[in-house]
């Protein structure tokens, strides 16, 4: 099932997509500081400029630890793929790159979904989803992020994958 499933995407022609257009409005420039929490650090910020739909376009810095998880190809799940269990990789973690989104929505919790690649003390290179509360700064973490006028983001279901997830609304 999962290579019937793979194979269908690699083939698949049909271009189907959401969207919602808004304007580019103000540009957040920000250095976390040490023991900060990446995430949670940029959730307070959005929350403090009132960010409804923000981008983070620049991430880099350095990590004390990073929780990091990648996808795992599998014959469980509807579409070949499963979430890995997350891992711990132990610092000072150079923080190479990270984009992103954060929303402070009208109503529910605050969100935010980041992707991160770092590189441990030995060079070895990893990629993939970040999470708060895991990933404090070690000296510091410099970030821009962009608010997008017009739209919000939240956390609503989305029927393609079955789970809730950062979704733009109106």
């Amino acid at each position: 099932m999962t290579e019937q499933l793979i194979d269908y995407w690699k083939t698949h022609k049909e271009i189907r997509f959401e969207e919602f257009a808004g304007k580019a409005g103000r540009i957040i420039n920000a250095r976390l500081l040490a023991g900060s929490d990446l995430l949670n650090g940029i959730v307070e910020l959005a929350k403090k400029y009132q960010v409804r739909a923000g981008i983070v376009t620049v991430c880099f810095g350095s990590l004390s630890k990073a929780e990091i998880r990648r996808s795992e190809r599998t014959k469980e799940g509807p579409r070949g793929t499963k979430r890995a269990t997350p891992q711990t990789i132990e610092g000072p973690i150079s923080f190479l790159s990270a984009q992103g989104k954060v929303g402070i929505p009208r109503t529910g919790e605050p969100v935010i979904h980041m992707h991160g690649v770092i590189a441990d003390t030995n060079g070895q290179v990893y990629g993939g989803h970040l999470f708060p509360g895991e990933n404090p700064t070690f000296s510091t973490m410099d970030l821009v992020f962009q608010e997008i006028e017009g739209i919000e983001f939240a956390k609503i279901a989305d029927p393609e994958t079955n789970s809730e997830l950062l979704r733009a609304r109106w």
